[in-house]
């Protein structure tokens, strides 16, 4: 068999990969949905639905969490709940259309960073095969894609930056559009920086001064690939290229001045009223200690470590090698004056924003969590990309049949266990939910990390809403709406209050307040459910 034929059946390998997992998520999304369901999950399916009832893009009614959702997925979902009214079901939609726009962004990176077909391909399976770790997988393909949106801005914005340091030349209608992508991502909160706008200024700031330390080399280089590219080489090396040189600089120019724009503008929409900001403090002295204790074992779980079985793990420490050794050799690279190309400048974007996102969380307070690192997984798809084209023979083989194990692990240990699950999953909370839907109770509350659950659980056929404390039963401000609670619905309506049994000592303050007006219905599992002619939600 020809080296062409190999190639093809590559080819056709990768793009059945990627077809797999696709057919996988959409499968996961659409069918199981409610497979790992959590209040934090159930709260974005509760927002999509509460967008479309008021015709809010920001609901006035909403109590914000950790971001302000505005081109995130609960947006997306707002839509299809319009057209089905079905909120799991738009939920799950959203997540498959994010997943896309995901695909998408890496596919319009690649061509714009002259990556080969099969390396594009490459690169959009590794970012769909390697995730493990199901928190990664949330922020991503699944059930809530948190930062799906952050993921395909960052490759479309890469894929502008890699095609401007390339062709030495910004395009007016692609550098705008990334700059009002940065400005959405500003008004929902600090994760575009840190994720993408901070780095990407810190990459660059190192480019330029890459750019002076070897400047002479890089201007005949620059040289050469403006003359080849107006096909008149020996008149531009005659000429001392000073042409060339002023071209080289000025495109450098604009393009360091789009990067810090963007960092500008996304600080802007930070500044909004209603953009979403983080508090926190510096932590210099425990910052060696907390590096080593907190952030490095999230890292790892990030990876997938703790989740991967031996073999799993065994590929994995591969691969964070692979990565590792092509960072030592950029840096090598730079240290002799030698041509980085733009796509290897990409590459050190996504690999610094886990780095830069851990230094900040060692030395200040803010609290951590392995999610934050979960650029990982493409710089580890991306390095593979790239060494893949230094490497032939045997040596391309081993890495095909490793990159091939790690699939079928994958579908093995994360997916198949999914599409075997029923769903929705015989809980107590769904059973709570079920219930409650039997006996015709509408309205109902409980503590925040029961109440979205439950509504979700039955599809919003029962509206249970969280609430601060049991004894007094008012609001919960944190992913929740004010239409929810007396006085914005009747106070004379048949209502539930359910309560775990770690509440229910608290609870018994508000039985003595009303003992004669509300009683225990049913006890299911770890729930007692109490009902009431009257709702007794507070809203202040």
């Amino acid at each position: 068999m020809n080296q062409t034929k190999i190639s093809k059946a590559g080819q056709i390998l990768v793009e059945a990969g990627i077809v797999l997992f696709l057919g996988l998520i959409f499968l996961t999304n659409l069918l199981h949905f409610n497979y790992m369901m959590n209040a934090d999950l159930a709260s974005d399916a509760v927002l999509a639905r509460l967008i479309w009832t008021s015709k809010e893009i920001i609901p006035s009614t909403w109590y914000i969490a950790a971001e302000t959702r505005i081109i995130g997925t609960p947006n997306i979902a707002a839509l299809f709940y319009g057209m089905t009214g079905n909120m799991v079901f738009a939920e799950g939609m959203a997540c498959c259309l994010m997943t896309v726009f995901i695909v998408i962004s890496i596919v319009f990176f690649g061509k714009k960073a002259d990556l080969k077909r099969l390396e594009i391909d490459l690169l959009v399976l590794l970012g769909l095969a390697l995730p493990v770790n199901k928190v990664i997988l949330e922020l991503l393909y699944l059930f809530a894609s948190y930062y799906a949106v952050h993921t395909a801005i960052l490759f479309f914005t890469l894929g502008v930056y890699a095609e401007s340091i390339k062709k030495e030349k910004m395009k007016p209608v692609s550098a705008g559009l990334s700059l009002i992508f940065a400005l959405c991502l500003g008004m929902q909160g600090m994760r575009g920086i840190l994720i993408l706008y901070g780095p990407l200024f810190g990459i660059e700031a190192i480019r330029t001064l890459y750019r002076f330390y070897s400047r002479g080399q890089q201007e005949r280089q620059a040289c050469r690939r403006l003359a080849a590219a107006a096909g008149d080489k020996d008149s531009a090396a005659s000429s001392g290229g000073f042409g060339c040189k002023e071209k080289s600089k000025k495109a450098d120019f604009i393009i360091s001045l789009w990067v810090c724009t963007l960092l500008v503008v996304s600080f802007i929409g930070t500044c909004f009223p209603f953009s979403e900001g983080q508090e926190f403090s510096r932590n210099i002295r425990k910052g060696l200690f907390k590096l080593a204790t907190v952030v490095l074992p999230n890292t790892k779980r990030a990876i997938g470590f703790e989740q991967a079985g031996i073999y799993g793990k065994i590929i994995l420490i591969i691969l964070v090698a692979i990565t590792c050794c092509l960072l030592v050799e950029l840096i090598c690279r730079m240290w002799k004056k030698e041509p980085i190309e733009a796509v290897n400048w990409a590459f050190l974007v996504i690999c610094a924003s886990p780095v830069v996102t851990a230094l900040i969380i060692s030395f200040t307070t803010f609290g951590d969590s392995e999610r934050y690192y979960f650029l990982l997984i493409y710089a580890m798809a991306f390095a593979v990309v790239l060494v893949g084209r230094r490497i032939s023979g045997r040596w391309k083989s081993a890495g095909e049949i490793l990159i091939a194990i790690f699939v079928i692990i994958n579908v093995y240990t994360v997916y198949l266990p999914i599409l075997k699950s029923a769903e929705p999953p015989q809980t107590d909370e769904y059973i709570v939910g079920k219930y409650l839907e039997e006996n015709q109770y509408r309205t109902a509350y409980s503590t925040f990390d029961n109440a979205n659950l439950i509504t979700v659980l039955t599809n919003g056929r029962v509206q249970v809403s969280a609430v601060s404390s049991v004894d007094k039963m008012d609001i919960c401000k944190w992913m929740t709406s004010t239409q929810w609670y007396v006085p914005n619905v009747p106070f004379k309506e048949r209502t539930a209050y359910i309560i775990p049994e770690s509440q229910e000592e608290k609870f018994k303050d508000f039985l003595t307040e009303h003992k004669n007006e509300v009683d225990l219905l049913q006890k299911i599992g770890e729930y007692s459910i109490y009902v009431s002619d009257y709702n007794f939600s507070v809203l202040d």
